[in-house]
C-alpha cells in the first residue's frame, strides 16, 4: 500500500512541475504560416536552402495568384538568442555528428513547435529533408491547423443551424453569421474589407457517383446567387481542380482546390471542397465548400482558416 501511495505521490509531483513549467514559459510569437528557419548563413544560402524554399516555400495550389504555402524567414544560428528563440514554429538545420530528424515542444516558448534536421554534411542533411519530407512538412501544416483552431475557439459561434439541418458540428468564430438555411443546406460568411470569406453545407443524394464539380455547380446554381438576376458561382472549367483523399477523425474524405467564378460579372476566387459519405443513408453525401471573394488582395489566410473550420468537423 505504501509503495502505491510513493507512485501516485510520484506522478502528482511530476504532473505537476510539467504544468508549472508550461505556466512559466513565455508566450511565443510568430503569425499563422511563418516559419522562423535557424541555421548557419552558409547552409541557408547554399544548396540546403534552396530545398528548404523549394519545398516549404512552394507555391499552394489552387489560389489565383503565387502565394507561399510557409512565409519563410532566417535567422542565423550566431544570433539564435533572447526574442528570437520565442517563434512559434521553427526549422531548425544544424551540420552534426547525430544525424536525423527530431521533433520537440515548448522549449523556449509556449505553443511552440521545433523541428531539427542534423546531418554531418549539407549533401546529407538534403538527403535527410528528402526522405522525411512528407512527414516534416505534414507536422509542421497540422501544427499550424491546430494553433488556428486554438485561436478561432477564443470565440465561437453557438448557432445550432448546422448541427439541426445537416447533422454535424462545427467551430468557426463568431464573426461568421449564418447567411442562408434551407433543408440540408446551410450557408456561412463573414464581411471582410476586400470581399468575404464563405462557407455552404450540404446534404444530398447521388445514386450516379457525379462528379465534384458537377454536384459542386449545381448546389451553387441554385443556393448561391451571382450579383444580377441569372448569374451564379460555378467551378472556373480552365483551371483545373486537384483532389486528394484525407482523414478527419478517422473520417475518409475527398479534399478538391481548385478556383471558382460567375461568368460575365469578374468574380472570382479560390475554393477548398470536402466530400464524403453520410453515415446514416446510402448513396447519401455531405459537401463543405469554402470559397473566398477578395479581390486584388492576398487569399491565403482566408483559405487556411476555413481549412481549420473544416477540419473540426465532427460527424
Amino acid at each position: 500500500m505504501k509503495r502505491i501511495a510513493s507512485i501516485l505521490f510520484f506522478l502528482i509531483i511530476t504532473l505537476s512541475c510539467s504544468d508549472n513549467q508550461k505556466k512559466l514559459l513565455p508566450s511565443s510569437s510568430g503569425n499563422i504560416n511563418n516559419v522562423s528557419v535557424v541555421s548557419s548563413d552558409e547552409i541557408w544560402d547554399g544548396a540546403v536552402g534552396d530545398v528548404i524554399r523549394e519545398n516549404f516555400g512552394r507555391p499552394i495550389y489552387g489560389l489565383p495568384q503565387i502565394e507561399p504555402v510557409f512565409s519563410l524567414s532566417h535567422i542565423p544560428s550566431k544570433v539564435f538568442s533572447g526574442f528570437a528563440t520565442k517563434s512559434r514554429t521553427i526549422l531548425k538545420v544544424d551540420i552534426a555528428e547525430k544525424e536525423g530528424v527530431f521533433n520537440f515542444k515548448n522549449t523556449y516558448a509556449s505553443p511552440q513547435r521545433i523541428i531539427q534536421i542534423t546531418g554531418k554534411s549539407a549533401d546529407k542533411i538534403i538527403e535527410i529533408i528528402n526522405e522525411n519530407l512528407n512527414s516534416i512538412y505534414s507536422t509542421m501544416y497540422l501544427n499550424e491547423i491546430q494553433e488556428k483552431q486554438r485561436r478561432i475557439s477564443k470565440n465561437l459561434n453557438q448557432t445550432q443551424a448546422i448541427k439541426k439541418n445537416i447533422g454535424l458540428t462545427l467551430r468557426f468564430p463568431s464573426a461568421y453569421r449564418v447567411a442562408k438555411v434551407d433543408s440540408n443546406f446551410v450557408w456561412i460568411r463573414r464581411d471582410i474589407e476586400t470581399g468575404s470569406v464563405n462557407l455552404f453545407i450540404s446534404r444530398y443524394n447521388d445514386k450516379s457517383n457525379s462528379s465534384i464539380v458537377k454536384i459542386r455547380d449545381s448546389i451553387s446554381k441554385y443556393h448561391i446567387p451571382g450579383p444580377i438576376e441569372n448569374t451564379f458561382m460555378s467551378t472556373d472549367p480552365i483551371y483545373t481542380p486537384s483532389s486528394q483523399q484525407i482523414s478527419i477523425s478517422g473520417k475518409q474524405i475527398l479534399e478538391t482546390r481548385g478556383l471558382w467564378e460567375i461568368k460575365g460579372q469578374f468574380m472570382a476566387g479560390p475554393f477548398l471542397n470536402y466530400q464524403f459519405g453520410s453515415n446514416t443513408k446510402q448513396d447519401e453525401y455531405i459537401m463543405l465548400d469554402g470559397f473566398v471573394y477578395s479581390p486584388g488582395s492576398s487569399k491565403r489566410e482566408y483559405v487556411f482558416e476555413l481549412e481549420a473550420i473544416m477540419r473540426s468537423l465532427k460527424y
